[in-house]
């Protein structure tokens, strides 16, 4: 067998080790991640304020009755949590379909090391990149928020193959 490693060659790694196009995607999927755990942090508030609302008008309560308010804020927030994360699950694979479907279009075959998912120092060097990112300081022009759309991947292979041979 005979591996070809692909080079295309002059793309500087950015802070994640990616070049800066792939860390765009990034900070693109970055961002709409946060948005995504704002609105679900919105929701469990929403249900201790609801909690407060319809439950807590009375000036006391006997044990077994806070007991019981308690069980059924637990309950609404454990199936919206729940909800949350598989809605993140299904996102993610969507996300890695997509990936993979690019990838497939030029005969290549990604591979995935789950062990890396829970790596302690990788997810802080992630945490990390992302406080320098969205913090209010490094925040960047809403002008380079505008990314122009990439072309259809069956186009520009020529391209590609005179990047691989010039590599070699």
């Amino acid at each position: 067998r005979i591996y070809l490693s692909l080079c295309l060659c002059p793309y500087p790694q950015a802070e994640l080790g990616l070049n800066e196009h792939h860390q765009n995607e990034v900070i693109n999927y970055m961002r709409f991640a946060r948005f995504k755990r704002g609105l679900c942090l919105k929701t469990v508030d929403s249900c201790f304020q609801d909690l407060k609302d319809s439950r807590l008008v009375e000036e006391t309560f006997t044990v077994d009755e806070v007991i019981d308010m308690l069980d059924g804020l637990q309950t609404v927030v454990h199936s919206e949590v729940e909800s949350e994360l598989i809605n993140t699950t299904y996102t993610n694979v969507l996300l890695l379909r997509q990936l993979f479907s690019q990838a497939e279009k030029w005969y290549l075959k990604l591979q995935t090391d789950v062990s890396e998912l829970e790596n302690r120092e990788l997810l802080e060097q992630v945490a990390e990149f992302e406080k320098s990112e969205f913090t209010s300081s490094n925040k960047k022009p809403s002008a380079d928020l505008i990314k122009p759309k990439l072309a259809p991947l069956n186009e520009g292979g020529s391209e590609l193959l005179n990047k691989v041979r010039t590599c070699l």
